[in-house]
């Protein structure tokens, strides 16, 4: 897929912290769907790339003083998204595989929803 980054992380960084985040859960729960079908592989793996991107351009904004909780959340699920990448064939090829992803974007999502609607 051709994006350029430049334009999105511009766009995003320009919008409320509550809508990156919100951006950030929708992502998840797009993964989520995708990887409970099967399909749309090539998508979902792009999601994958621009949720850690989303990550990256959120963390550097956040107050480690006051909101240490969340930086570290997101650093977590940094991880979770890195894992997911670095061994792409094994996650999407094996179905059990494959439907731990889906449950655990899901629960990052419901997660990260939940703390939205906690700040706000």
């Amino acid at each position: 897929m051709g994006v350029d980054w430049d334009i999105l992380k511009t766009h995003f960084l320009q919008a409320d912290p509550a809508v990156q985040l919100d951006s950030l859960a929708l992502n998840l729960t797009r993964i989520q769907v995708f990887a409970n079908s099967g399909t749309g592989e090539s998508v979902a793996q792009h999601l994958v790339r621009e949720s850690q991107f989303f990550i990256e351009w959120m963390v550097v904004d956040i107050n480690l003083e006051s909101d240490a909780a969340r930086a570290a959340e997101l650093v977590d699920l940094q991880r979770v998204l890195s894992r997911w990448k670095l061994s792409w064939r094994d996650w999407w090829e094996d179905e059990q595989k494959r439907e731990e992803m889906a449950n655990l974007a899901q629960r990052w999502s419901d997660r990260l929803l939940q703390e939205y609607a906690l700040s706000a």
